[in-house]
């Protein structure tokens, strides 16, 4: 039996947030720095979504919300792959989805979008399940890494912010632009040094099956499904990326993380069950 259009979209985004999931189990089997690791796999993302957007590249100047969206892209992947480095998988992935909050403290400066009162309760426990995940980090010793996922999150609402000016075929060059930037700069910054074989092809699966084809995959599932289903679908990805590292390495969310986990991803589906519905 074939499937409907419908159905179609739905399987492309499940397929989208299991890759995006494997982010986490991949740099954790990196050895390079966060720098290197960053750099390496944004060349490889680059490049596929190169390939990918080769239409529309170069087709026009690059705008400013276009090069302002590809800046915060870099700095997003930059700090998701430190805080992956620095602390757990679970507080990595899980603080990320803080994104929401940061759009909706800023949405009235930077889109002139007013923030329903009832959005502010919603911000109110997001922002106590950051807590929690603030009580794990300082009992585990991994504060810095804490304090990167959450500049994730932030650069994540600003990557949003900065794409919602932008046409809908100039967002696929700013991903472009922003892996290109990140590893022109990322390079650099660390002196050229060239990580071993082993890191180099995990980061180039990365880079390709990671970045590269699930933002294509997205991109051609949200035609097809509503806005509900594309934010209920792509939380399989909070939920596996630990579970990955967890079978890979052994590595557990702490109590205070998983508590912390539930009170941020819990928040933000059931804040987006009313915006989306249709």
């Amino acid at each position: 039996m074939l499937l409907s259009l419908h159905a179609k979209c739905l399987l492309g985004l499940v397929i989208t947030a299991i890759l995006w999931s494997c982010g986490g189990v991949i740099i954790k089997n990196v050895q390079a720095p966060p720098l290197v690791t960053a750099a390496i796999r944004a060349l490889f993302a680059a490049l596929t979504l190169a390939v990918i957007h080769r239409k529309n590249l170069g087709s026009s100047v690059p705008g400013k919300a276009q090069l302002l969206g590809a800046a915060a892209l870099g700095l997003h992947c930059l700090a998701f792959v430190t805080a992956t480095k620095l602390t757990t998988a679970a507080n990595a992935i899980l603080l990320q989805y803080t994104a929401p909050v940061w759009v909706a403290i800023f949405a009235p400066l930077f889109l002139h979008e007013q923030t329903r009162r009832r959005d502010w309760v919603f911000i109110a426990v997001i922002f106590a399940g950051m807590g929690l995940f603030l009580i794990d980090s300082l009992s585990a010793g991994s504060l810095p890494g804490t304090v990167a996922a959450v500049c994730a999150g932030i650069t994540y609402a600003a990557l949003i912010l900065f794409l919602r000016h932008a046409k809908a075929e100039d967002k696929g060059v700013s991903m472009v632009y922003g892996n290109a930037l990140l590893f022109l700069a990322g390079f650099s910054l660390a002196g050229f040094a060239l990580p071993s074989v082993h890191d180099v092809l995990l980061l180039a699966l990365a880079g390709v099956f990671q970045i590269g084809v699930p933002y294509y995959l997205f991109g051609l599932a949200s035609r097809g499904v509503t806005a509900l289903e594309m934010v209920l679908v792509t939380t399989l990805e909070p939920i596996l990326n630990p579970v990955w590292v967890f079978l890979s390495i052994g590595e557990r969310p702490s109590f205070w993380a998983i508590a912390g986990g539930c009170a941020v991803l819990g928040s933000v589906v059931v804040w987006s069950l009313p915006r989306h519905r249709i």
